[in-house]
């Protein structure tokens, strides 16, 4: 895609027009930034590579989560049926999900129709961790979240580098909102755990970037096809890829032709781990009959399931007192807005805002905002029900693009609302942290 090189300066009329008359949408495509990228954000911009950038902002947001997590561990009181781990790695490490991944690494893959199994997690966060272990000697869960603090560190350095490469070699300020945006956002606590969110962002992102570089299509398709080894939802990272295959086609029946031939290599994760499941456990779909038995109500037919999605059933379940969703139910403390219970439907709906505004305002490319909307909806519709919404927040962390959104937002609006959202987000990111470090029920 051509790029254009533009200044947000106030143009005269004629060069306005001129620029109209040609077409020329200054955020209908991606550009190269002159100057500051957004005339609001100040005369200053961040002249630091994206390396430094990402690095600072890892640094400075993970700080936050490791003080959470500490007064979380030694001040909150746990709920009566969780008892909170004796070491602080492990508080971080094992809650939740990340004490089934520790089983797996320490023990391989188990499956029970009828039962919670270990086949519901996909196997390349754990099979990294194995790795680290048998290199480093180290416990499983400091490999945990050794991993977890790589990839996260890399996947913000990345994206830095996603948005100069989008938006040009000048837009500091824009990389720089979009890394804080994303580091500081309140469910992002979930990458510095026994969680295999960070992994997945940084492998999401890394395809992104691929294809704004435009490289070999077979590499983009390993690397989406390690995304699906991830977790489900990599495989909306197809979308995007279709998309890129196609415009980079010289016709239709070459893109087609390219896109039968790479796109089974862009699934190879999820059809190694079907594969694989099918010889130990004689089910190829273990991954979905496993997620089945998690659930918060059983799940209707089809044709309600979806008339409920439809009038959105699920997101106001989570408020109603009679519902087995109802936040309270999950949440030992009766403050809705440090329950993650409660304010899951709330996170969905700001994804869906964040993603619409994109589109509209054309912030977001079709590859961004198509793959953003696949992550939203296979989300929703896929456990939405069943679950009332929980996890819903930890979704939404994952789909990078909102952070472009907000980035753009942020610099925006004056210096010190962007700084006050920065600073609520990053307050309720150490409260989740000090709440998951006490064994509360955050997933």
């Amino acid at each position: 895609m051509r790029q254009a090189t533009i200044s947000l300066a106030m143009t005269p009329d004629s060069d306005r027009q001129s620029s109209e008359s040609h077409g020329h949408d200054v955020l209908a495509q991606p550009v190269h930034w002159a100057g500051e990228p957004c005339p609001s954000a100040g005369s200053r911009t961040w002249p630091l590579p994206s390396w430094r950038i990402g690095l600072a902002c890892y640094g400075l947001t993970t700080c936050l989560v490791l003080v959470g997590a500490y007064l979380g561990r030694g001040l909150v009181v746990s709920p009566p049926s969780e008892v909170k781990p004796s070491r602080f790695c492990d508080c971080m490490a094992i809650n939740w999900d990340g004490g089934w991944y520790r089983d797996i690494v320490r023990g391989g893959y188990s499956f029970n129709p009828q039962a919670n199994s270990s086949t519901a997690f996909f196997p390349a966060y754990p099979a990294l961790t194995w790795l680290v272990t048998k290199t480093t000697r180290i416990s499983p869960e400091i490999a945990l979240l050794i991993v977890s603090h790589v990839c996260l560190a890399g996947a913000l350095v990345l994206l830095a580098a996603y948005v100069r490469l989008r938006f040009g070699s000048a837009s500091g300020n824009l990389a720089a909102f979009t890394i804080l945006a994303a580091g500081a956002f309140p469910t992002a606590f979930f990458f510095r755990m026994g969680y295999s969110e960070s992994l997945f962002l940084l492998c999401t992102v890394l395809a992104f970037y691929l294809m704004e570089r435009k490289a070999p299509l077979w590499l983009v398709a390993v690397v989406i096809g390690l995304t699906t080894a991830c977790r489900i939802p990599g495989i909306c990272l197809l979308c995007p890829f279709a998309l890129h295959v196609w415009r980079s086609s010289a016709d239709k029946r070459a893109g087609v032709r390219k896109l039968l031939v790479v796109a089974p290599l862009a699934c190879w994760g999820i059809a190694a781990f079907m594969l694989y499941t099918w010889h130990k456990f004689g089910d190829p779909l273990a991954f979905v009959t496993a997620q089945s038995t998690w659930h918060v109500r059983l799940p209707p037919s089809w044709s309600h399931k979806l008339y409920c999605l439809a009038i959105f059933e699920p997101l106001r379940s989570v408020f109603d007192s009679s519902s087995p969703g109802y936040w309270k139910i999950h949440s030992y403390h009766l403050l809705a807005a440090c329950s993650l219970p409660a304010v899951n439907p709330l996170f969905f709906v700001l994804g869906l805002v964040l993603v619409a505004v994109g589109a509209c305002r054309r912030w977001l490319s079709p590859m961004e905002w198509s793959f953003a909307a696949a992550l939203l909806f296979i989300g929703y519709v896929g456990r939405g029900y069943e679950m009332c919404m929980l996890s819903s927040g930890r979704f939404v962390a994952v789909v990078f693009p909102i952070y472009l959104v907000l980035g753009q937002l942020l610099c925006r609006c004056p210096a010190p609302l962007a700084s006050a959202f920065l600073a609520l987000s990053s307050v309720f990111l150490t409260i989740y942290s000090a709440l998951f470090a006490a064994s509360h029920f955050l997933i």
